[in-house]
């Protein structure tokens, strides 16, 4: 629109300009006639009273010449001068063929016209028509602010249209789509783009509408899988309870059917043979008392197990715990052939109770001798700053053997209650889950797994003390 208006405002001022000089040098053409009319006549007054009359038109000036180039009338002093003996002028006078050109006179700009006139045969005059280009000059300043206004009027009209037409047909749809995109991320699958047309954006919020209906979908789907795994996970987990339940069961009465048997047994020995010798009276009351006291260590085992430690800690290096261990477990050792070996070049100290500590390395350290009992050696191992959890440090007590390992199968089951691998009678089960349930309630771990090419080894993870700045 720019671009066009300049073009017609250009196209505007060349015609009005053309305009200007086509009624200017048909008044001159006008008055060269008249003037030549008169001069034939011998009129001469009445042809300078026509040149003088131009001079009370203040938008026209006018002027003769004879043929030196002298002014005939000095109705415009500042005329005569601009002109007199010109080149201009000159040149009308010696080719007779009239001259357009613009001038300055009196400060403004003036269209002017030297046309020559015949005064008689072989005496040739001229006379000038000047005309000033102010009034054009405005017209022409008017016509630029017409098409200014007209094309401002035009711009604003045509953004208006453009405005309303983007924002209805592409700001507002962008708008409802981002927005939709929104509520949809903060998890509002209801929320709904509307659709407004069949453009491409329609099509777009239709398509964002169907992907919300599926992800509502996906999403109810979900919660019923999810549904359906939590009822699953708490039936499964139910039944495991009930399968430990058993299991536990099964293992009292298996360890306490044994000493119940042996102690009926030898009670009705001594209901059925009042008259028996003292000695044998006296060894079934003590095998009796034997079968009591170890279902009491069962229980006790049992007790220890479920109920919470009262820990009486102190900093205690590992070191001296797992040696008094291995000191109390040494004659044991002796007679299976074992060789206990130490690597524990570094104290590690820790708060812990060192009772429960020496019955977790008791529990562990016997399993061990009696796996190797046909001869092997038995590592322990000390090593401070061995872990961190949570900003805590950890020490580290390893023991290891060289006997043959736990089976893959029984890994996951060694610290189950009752589990056991060995003989009857040989075991209770419940040494290793006791060992688990002291470590735990220190605050550390404790992991079990197999070395190649044989051997078990159990590492006790306990957390380090930490002396009193104060």
């Amino acid at each position: 629109m720019a671009a066009a208006s300049i073009f017609m405002l250009r196209q505007e001022e060349a015609a009005l300009r053309e305009g200007v000089r086509a009624e200017l040098a048909a008044h001159a053409q006008t008055l060269q006639i008249a003037l030549e009319q008169s001069y034939v006549a011998e009129r001469k007054d009445e042809a300078q009273q026509l040149i003088t009359r131009l001079g009370a038109n203040t938008s026209l000036f006018g002027l003769l010449f004879d043929e030196q180039g002298y002014a005939l009338n000095q109705t415009n002093d500042n005329l005569a001068k601009k002109f007199a003996h010109s080149p201009e002028l000159l040149k009308v006078l010696t080719t007779g063929q009239k001259a357009e050109f613009v001038r300055e006179i009196e400060g403004q700009e003036m269209l002017s016209i030297l046309m020559p006139i015949n005064f008689a045969q072989n005496q040739r005059g001229a006379f000038v028509l000047a005309l000033p280009l102010a009034f054009v000059r405005a017209d022409i300043r008017q016509a630029r602010r017409n098409f200014a206004l007209t094309t401002l009027a035009l711009f604003l009209g045509v953004s208006g249209i453009v405005f309303y037409v983007l924002r209805r047909g592409w700001t507002q749809p962008v708008s409802e789509l981002i927005e939709g995109a929104k509520t949809l991320g903060k998890g509002d699958l209801a929320h709904r783009v509307p659709v407004s047309n069949s453009t491409e954006f329609g099509q777009l919020a239709q398509e964002f509408n169907r992907m919300a209906d599926h992800l509502a979908e996906q999403r109810q789907a979900a919660k019923r899988e999810a549904a359906e795994k939590l009822a699953l996970e708490r039936e499964l987990e139910h039944s495991a309870r009930l399968a430990a339940v058993g299991r536990l069961a099964a293992g009292v009465a298996h360890e306490l059917g044994a000493p119940l048997n042996v102690i009926d047994a030898r009670a009705e020995q001594l209901l059925q043979r009042p008259d028996a010798p003292p000695e044998k009276q006296r060894r079934n009351l003590e095998i009796i008392r034997a079968q009591t006291n170890r279902i009491t260590h069962i229980v006790r085992q049992l007790l220890d197990l479920s109920r919470p430690y009262n820990l009486r800690r102190q900093p205690l290096d590992l070191r001296d715990a797992l040696r008094a261990t291995a000191e109390h477990l040494e004659l044991q050792a002796a007679q299976t052939n074992v060789e206990i070996v130490w690597n524990a070049p570094a104290p590690a100290l820790v708060s812990a109770d060192p009772d429960f500590l020496q019955q977790v390395f008791t529990n562990i350290c016997a399993n061990a001798i009696q796996a190797i009992s046909g001869g092997g050696q038995l590592l322990l191992k000390v090593e401070p700053c061995a872990a961190a959890r949570d900003g805590v440090s950890f020490a580290m007590a390893r023991i290891s053997d060289t006997g043959p390992g736990i089976a893959t199968e029984h890994l996951e089951h060694i610290f189950e209650p009752f589990f056991t691998t060995k003989d009857i009678g040989s075991g209770t089960g419940l040494g290793l889950p006791v060992a688990r349930s002291i470590v735990e309630a220190h605050g550390g771990w404790l992991e079990a797994s197999n070395l190649k090419p044989n051997g078990a080894v159990f590492t006790i993870y306990l957390p380090e003390h930490k002396p009193d700045k104060s």
